[in-house]
Order: structure tokens, then C-alpha cells, then sequence
């Protein structure tokens, strides 16, 4: 089966990148000890993603994706964060798009 990407672009809010990136650290742990494969954080310096944040997440496939998406909603921990940073608005999503690799 062919490894699966999600990769989402965020633009943080003036002075807020610190708060982004320290937010995305702590939901990376949470998302790895659910099953994703590796997690890359990225800063744009060239082209349309100047000054955003990429994140891409890698998958085994699309079925695990799927299956490791369920894992994440379901997680305590994520529950558990989604609540401490409720009010929490570091950044806005410019795009979240699924690929995967051709064969």
C-alpha cells in the first residue's frame, strides 16, 4: 500500500507563531502516540507559503489515515487538550488536503 500524506497550511497571527508552534508541538505527541507515522513542521520562505506554517503528517496508507483519524477524535488526551485550549487562536488553516503516494 502506498504511504498517505495530510499536509496542512497555517498562517499564524501577528506575534503568535511562538504560541503556534509551541501548540502544534504538544498536538504532534498526541497525534504520534495515536499512530501517525511522522509529523514535519515547515516555515515558508519562498513562493505562496512565505511566513505560513506546513505541516505534513505521513501515514502507512489511506486506510490507516482513516483509521488513525478515529484514533485521534476518540483520544483522551486530544479530548484533554482540545479542552485546556479552547480559547486558544494562534493561527488560521489556509488548507488541509489528503494525498498519497503514487504507485
Amino acid at each position: 500500500m502506498a504511504r498517505a500524506y495530510e499536509i496542512s497550511v497555517w498562517k499564524p497571527h501577528a506575534g503568535r507563531r511562538a504560541d503556534f508552534l509551541k501548540s502544534m508541538g504538544e498536538i504532534a505527541t498526541i497525534f504520534k502516540a495515536c499512530g501517525v507515522s511522522e509529523i514535519l513542521t515547515l516555515s515558508g520562505h519562498a513562493g505562496k507559503d512565505v511566513g505560513n506554517i506546513v505541516v505534513i503528517q505521513t501515514f502507512k496508507s489511506l486506510t490507516d489515515n482513516g483509521i488513525v483519524n478515529d484514533a485521534i477524535g476518540d483520544s483522551p488526551a486530544m479530548k484533554a487538550w482540545q479542552e485546556k485550549n479552547k480559547d486558544m487562536d494562534s493561527a488560521v488553516m489556509i488548507s488541509h488536503d489528503l494525498y498519497s503516494e503514487e504507485a
